[in-house]
C-alpha cells in the first residue's frame, strides 16, 4: 500500500471519528434545557405526599426533588396566607410572615455567587387553602451548562485534534514523498549500469540510512564487477597463453620445421606441458565451480585430530621429497598429543582436505631451500583452527586485501606457473562451513608466512584446556 493512500486512511480515520464523536455529544443536547418537565414531576409528587397527611418538612421535600431527578438548591414551603412552613433560605427564616420584598432577586455575596432563580408553585392548584412551594432552579441550569460546556470543550478539542493531524499528516507525507522519489530517482539511476552515481540520502533519519545502505550496496556490486572481470580477465589470459604455445608448435610440427628427432621431442614435450597446465587450470576452475555453486555441501562429523594425524602424515613426506621440514602436532608446541578436549565437527571432509593441502602447497613452495613448514592443531578463543606456518618471504601488506581472490598472484608469485586458485579455493571452503581464514605475518614475529583456518567454535573448556597464545 502506497504511503499516500495510508496517510490518506489515517486522515479519514481521524476525521470520521472526530465527526461522530461531536455528532454524539451534541447529540445529547436535545433533551431540552427547560426545567418544567421535571419541576412538574417534583410538585405532583410533593402533591401527592402533602394530600397523603405527611408532615411536609425541608428534608422531605429534598428527598421527593431526588426521588424524580429534580436538582434542588434552597427550598421553601408557605402556607396559602404566606406563612412560611418551613425554609432552607437565609433570607426567610421559618415561621416568618413572607414578603413580596422577600422574593426578590438578592444582590450578589460578596464572594461572588450567584443570586437564586426562585419559582413558586402551588401543591394543589384546585384547593384555595394549598400551600406554596418556592425553590431555587439555578442548580438545574448549573447543571445543563457545565454538562454542555464540557460538550463544547470536547468537541472543540476532537476538532483542534483532528486540525492538527491533518496538518502533520500533509507535511509528513509531503516530506517523505520527495524523500523517496529523490531515493527513487537515484536508484533509477544506479539500475541503469551507473554504478558511480551515489544515492543522496534525503533529511529523514531513517531514510538516510536506507540511503547508505543502497550506496553500499552499490559499492559491493561494483566491487563483485570489478572482481568478476578482473576474473575473466584471468581467466583469459591464462587460458590464451598455452593455447597459443601449443598451436604454435603444432603447426611447427606439421609443417616440419623440426628438422630433427630431438628437436621434435622437444616440441612434443613443450606441447604436453601446456596441455597439463590447462588441464591443471580447468581442474581448478571446475573444483572452485562445484564449490561456488549452490551454497550446500554434505556433512559428516569428522574428529580434527585424526584428520591431522593424516595430513601430518602425508604432507610430512612429500615436503622430504621437495627438500623441506614439516612438523606438526597439537598446539604451539607441536605436541603428540593434544593438551585440549577435541570433539568431532560437522564438516566435508575431502573439501577441507583440499583447502588444508592448498596452505601447505602454497607453503612449501615460497619457503627457502631446507626450510622449515609448521602444521598444528590450536585452540584459539574456543575455536579449533588448522595453522600452517613458513620461513619464506612473506606477504607483503599490499598483497594481503587480494591474496584470497582468484588468479591473483603476489609480488613473489607472478613468475610461478600457478594460476591463482589455491587460497580462492580456501576461502571457498572456509565460507561454505560457515568458518574464517586469514593469511599473513606469522604470530610469533618469526619471518614468514601464518595461515589459519578457524572451524566452527565449540563449548568452552576450563582455563587449563587451552594453550596459551604466544602472540
Amino acid at each position: 500500500m502506497k504511503l499516500r493512500t495510508q496517510f490518506s486512511l489515517l486522515t479519514a480515520g481521524v476525521t470520521i471519528l472526530s465527526v461522530l464523536f461531536i455528532v454524539f455529544f451534541f447529540g445529547i443536547q436535545r433533551e431540552p434545557r427547560d426545567p418544567r418537565a421535571p419541576t412538574r414531576d417534583f410538585t405532583t409528587a410533593l402533591s401527592e405526599r402533602w394530600r397523603s397527611g405527611e408532615a411536609m418538612t425541608t428534608k422531605t421535600i429534598k428527598a421527593t426533588a431526588e426521588s424524580v431527578g429534580m436538582p434542588l438548591g434552597e427550598v421553601a414551603l408557605l402556607s396559602h396566607d404566606g406563612k412560611v412552613l418551613a425554609s432552607t433560605f437565609m433570607h426567610i427564616a421559618e415561621g416568618s410572615q413572607i414578603k413580596l420584598d422577600d422574593l426578590a432577586p438578592q444582590p450578589r455575596s460578596p464572594r461572588g455567587e450567584p443570586t437564586p432563580e426562585l419559582k413558586i408553585m402551588s401543591l394543589d392548584a384546585s384547593q384555595s387553602d394549598s400551600p406554596f412551594v418556592v425553590f431555587d432552579v439555578r442548580p438545574f441550569w448549573s447543571r445543563q451548562d457545565i454538562r454542555n460546556r464540557n460538550i463544547l470543550f470536547i468537541g472543540t478539542f476532537a476538532l483542534l485534534i483532528f486540525v492538527v493531524v491533518t496538518i502533520f499528516s500533509v507535511l509528513i507525507l509531503r516530506s517523505i514523498s520527495k524523500s523517496i522519489n529523490m531515493l527513487e530517482e537515484d536508484a533509477a539511476i544506479v539500475a541503469t549500469g551507473d554504478l558511480d552515481h551515489e544515492v543522496r540520502g534525503p533529511g529523514n533519519y531513517e531514510l538516510q540510512h536506507l540511503a547508505k545502505s543502497i550506496n553500499l550496496m552499490r559499492l559491493t556490486l561494483k566491487d563483485m564487477l570489478a572482481r568478476r572481470s578482473k576474473m575473466l580477465m584471468g581467466i583469459s589470459h591464462d587460458l590464451k597463453t598455452p593455447i597459443a604455445l601449443i598451436q604454435g608448435y603444432a603447426d611447427a610440427l606439421q609443417d616440419n620445421v623440426a628438422g630433427d628427432k630431438e628437436t621434435t621431442d622437444k616440441y612434443v614435450a613443450i606441447i604436453q606441458d601446456k596441455a597439463k597446465q590447462l588441464e591443471d587450470l580447468t581442474g581448478d576452475l571446475i573444483d572452485f565451480m562445484k564449490i561456488g555453486g549452490d551454497g550446500t555441501v554434505s556433512v559428516e562429523n569428522v574428529d580434527p585430530a585424526e584428520l591431522l594425524r593424516s595430513l601430518g602424515t602425508r604432507f610430512q613426506s612429500d615436503s622430504q621429497l621437495l627438500g623441506r621440514s614439516l612438523c606438526w602436532g597439537f598446539g604451539e608446541d607441536y605436541a603428540e598429543v593434544p593438551d585440549f578436549p577435541i570433539v568431532s565437527m560437522p564438516m566435508n571432509k575431502a573439501l577441507v582436505e583440499r583447502a588444508i593441502e592448498n596452505l601447505v602447497t602454497n607453503s612449501l613452495k615460497y619457503s627457502s631451500k631446507e626450510g622449515h613448514i609448521g602444521l598444528r592443531l590450536l585452540r584459539i578463543d574456543n575455536a579449533y583452527a588448522f595453522s600452517v606456518t613458513d620461513d619464506g618471504p612473506g606477504i607483503p601488506e599490499s598483497d594481503e586485501p587480494y591474496v584470497f581472490d582468484a588468479f591473483y598472484r603476489g609480488s613473489h608469485s607472478r613468475s610461478d606457473s600457478g594460476h591463482g586458485f589455491g587460497l580462492t579455493i580456501v576461502k571457498a571452503v572456509a565460507d561454505l562451513h560457515g568458518w574464517t581464514t586469514s593469511i599473513g605475518k606469522r604470530r610469533d614475529g618469526k619471518p614468514g608466512t601464518e595461515a589459519l583456518l578457524r572451524l566452527g567454535r565449540v563449548a568452552p573448556s576450563s582455563g587449563s584446556d587451552q594453550p596459551k597464545d604466544r602472540a
